[in-house]
């Protein structure tokens, strides 16, 4: 598998997070896998990719299945919505600072 990207969002995060071009070819083969997984329009072929990479198919599969854990736990801890209220405590306290020309 060549990896030739044209997309200057993908070449900005090869840039930024220093990818190898191995890291680039398992991070499209982990995103092949879980998109076949979940999405029954998408086709991936596992032998091809294990193929074009020269791993093994469980390794092809040990990567999306760290991929998808990554997914999984970073979209869980992604706030949304108001930020929450600040507690009173905290409010008196830095009223009460300010008024003590602190």
């Amino acid at each position: 598998m060549r990896v030739d990207v044209h997309n200057k969002r993908a070449r900005k995060l090869i840039e930024d997070y220093n990818l190898s071009e191995e890291e680039v070819r398992q991070i499209i083969a982990a995103a092949r896998i879980n998109l076949a997984t979940f999405d029954p329009a998408y086709r991936a072929n596992v032998t091809q990719l294990s193929e074009d990479l020269d791993r093994s198919r469980p390794t092809i599969y040990n990567w999306a299945d760290r991929a998808l854990e990554a997914t999984v736990a970073s979209l869980r801890n992604i706030r949304t919505g108001r930020p929450p209220k600040e507690r009173a405590t905290v409010r008196r306290a830095r009223s009460n600072a300010l008024s003590d020309g602190r």
